[in-house]
């Protein structure tokens, strides 16, 4: 539905004004300037449900677009304070290199503690359990924008 808006705003005649209504809007949701309820919208999700060849279901949730936009334009313009806050402990998202440092390090931890094992756990059908909103709690108790 807000594709088709935002297409919309985009006429032939004038595609700067429609440039112009997408930064203004991205810019109230990026500072908060939204009310609760679309604060709400932004926030969900579409929920697909796919077949498994297996049998059953795999539930995948698509973001609102215009929240994907924002969170991934924020997300380009604080790189490396992001990196900088949370590399001792994220790998996987603007790392180069993530997955080979996590497994080197865990081979060296290893080797200094043979007594040790390492236990790999896929949890089923995990969407969604990840607290979005402790996330934004530790972000903004630290101050990163």
């Amino acid at each position: 539905m807000v594709f088709e808006l935002l297409c919309d705003c985009f006429t032939p005649e004038d595609p700067a004004s429609g440039f112009d209504l997408l930064f203004k809007l991205c810019t109230h949701i990026a500072q908060g300037r939204v009310s609760p309820f679309m604060a709400y919208l932004l926030g969900s999700s579409r929920l697909l449900a796919l077949e498994k060849l297996s049998g059953g279901v795999r539930p995948i949730a698509v973001g609102e677009v215009l929240y994907r936009l924002v969170a991934r334009t924020l997300g380009f313009q604080f790189r490396e304070t992001l990196v900088d806050h949370f590399s001792p402990l994220q790998f996987g998202v603007a790392t180069h290199g993530g997955c080979e440092t996590i497994i080197h390090g865990l081979r060296a931890t290893l080797d200094l503690h043979p007594d040790w094992i390492v236990l790999q756990v896929d949890i089923r059908n995990a969407f969604n359990t990840v607290s979005r909103e402790a996330l934004f709690r530790e972000l903004c108790a630290t101050r990163v924008p």
